[in-house]
């Protein structure tokens, strides 16, 4: 065959076979894979948003780019969120800066440990405004999306952030019952302005159509059609700039239309790439599921979570730590030891008796805890003491001569006192713990400070 004819073959093969969906299964799922891992941490934060600003069902009226106070301790019946704590009070606001920046203000607080990490919808984090950061004064701080240019008035500190679309989660310290009314009074001084409200003396409520933003659900995390379409329109909606993760991963995307450029349709995808992308999201979220047990360094059967700021440059274990614990905080604000399993490697059974050996306590400069969680729904811990968590600012609880602590952790209550004051209930079945340090000090985020095993009696 000479040249010519072996050119004009080429050319007869349908062009589409160059720019249509993926046609091949293994293709398709090897492709999904990878985009739902990396998609993971940030459609789970808008899972989040939706379900908590603009599901008629979500039991109150707060939307975007206005601020949710949570004014009591989570419970075991808080399900808005994996893993929560039970030291600390919410102020949770999905923020839409695509119009224009919003001022965050934060009052003064005295003596009040307060944190609020700035997170981008890839669960990256742009910064955090602290008692540690910024002190017990406060202050006015615009959250600029990226590329906007302007002037700030006068007062004002910027603070560029990463995608136009970003999550706070604010948290004032709570001691005790008797400390809430004057943690949620402080909540009625904090703010969200937008920036060309900032000299009125009111700020108008957000005038928000839920319609522009995709419905999308707990249920649909699983769901390979919702999953991959509305993530494609979830790219458009809160873009990062000159990111090389997001290059590389959008070059396969194009190979099923789900770049952010195109506009993804399930229904226009051949059968077996539907088939290969339903696999990738089965795979894909076990896999994620699997990984939340190692998503970190592992001592004494704890992990060892200081997170970095910037983590979603290692999809895999971002996708593992916002399964495992969502709106999570950065090493700078907290860090977290979780156990699954005793010293022999052994998942938690509420049936076992168990002590845990703190000797020292954790160091930190404000405070630490241990809260209990079923293995099944990552939610709290119903107790017949209505005891969450156990920690330095637990009353009673009995330190040993040598300042170490004893935890006990069991489902039935404890006959002995000194077992009982320092009692971690337990429920009937599988559980894990959460160690959260907050304002840690130097030992612990450089290692020198870590975890004894949880042992079993």
């Amino acid at each position: 065959m000479n040249e010519a004819v072996r050119s004009a073959g080429i050319a007869s093969q349908p062009e589409a076979n160059a720019v249509e969906p993926a046609r091949d299964e293994e293709l398709a799922y090897t492709i999904g894979l990878q985009a739902y891992i990396y998609g993971y941490p940030m459609m789970d934060l808008y899972r989040t948003m939706w379900e908590t600003s603009f599901d008629p069902n979500r039991g109150h009226d707060r939307t975007i780019n206005e601020f949710f106070f949570i004014r009591r301790l989570a419970t075991h019946e808080d399900e808005w969120v994996v893993t929560p704590n039970n030291d600390t009070i919410y102020h949770r606001a999905f923020l839409d800066l695509r119009a224009e920046p919003i001022v965050l203000v934060i009052p003064p607080t005295g003596r009040r440990f307060y944190w609020f990490p700035i997170g981008d919808m890839h669960h990256d984090f742009d910064g955090h405004l602290s008692w540690d950061t910024v002190g017990s004064r406060g202050g006015n701080f615009a959250l600029c999306p990226p590329g906007w240019q302007g002037a700030l008035p006068e007062g004002v500190t910027r603070i560029d952030v990463s995608t136009p679309i970003i999550w706070l989660l604010g948290r004032f310290a709570v001691d005790g019952i008797e400390d809430l009314p004057a943690a949620a009074e402080l909540q009625d001084h904090l703010k969200l302005v937008p920036i060309s409200q900032w000299e009125q003396s009111k700020v108008d409520r957000p005038n928000i159509n839920p319609a522009a933003y995709p419905k999308f659900t707990r249920n649909d995390l699983t769901d390979a059609n919702n999953y991959f379409t509305t993530m494609n329109e979830v790219l458009r909606m809160a873009p990062r700039l000159n990111n090389t993760i997001d290059e590389g991963i959008f070059g396969w995307l194009r190979e099923i239309n789900m770049h952010p450029s195109q506009r993804f349709n399930w229904e226009t995808l051949s059968c077996p790439a539907r088939r290969g992308l339903s696999r990738a999201a089965a795979e894909g979220q076990r896999i994620i599921s699997n990984r939340q047990r190692r998503a970190v360094p592992i001592v004494n059967n704890w992990q060892i979570a200081r997170l970095r700021q910037k983590g979603s440059d290692n999809p895999v274990v971002a996708a593992a730590s916002a399964m495992l614990g969502l709106l999570y905080n950065p090493r700078d604000v907290s860090t977290y030891d979780v156990a699954f399993s005793d010293a022999a490697g052994a998942e938690l059974q509420g049936s076992k008796r168990y002590v845990l050996h703190l000797a020292p306590p954790p160091p930190v400069n404000a405070f630490w805890s241990v809260t209990m969680y079923s293995a099944k729904t990552f939610r709290l811990v119903e107790s017949a003491i209505n005891r969450y968590s156990i920690g330095d600012r637990t009353k009673g609880i009995m330190y040993g001569s040598d300042g170490s602590l004893d935890i006990f952790i069991q489902h039935e209550e404890p006959g002995v006192e000194a077992e009982w004051a320092n009692w971690l209930p337990a429920p009937e079945g599988h559980f894990y713990l959460a160690m959260r340090h907050y304002s840690p000090k130097a030992a612990i985020l450089n290692g020198d400070w870590s975890p004894m095993a949880v042992q079993m009696r």
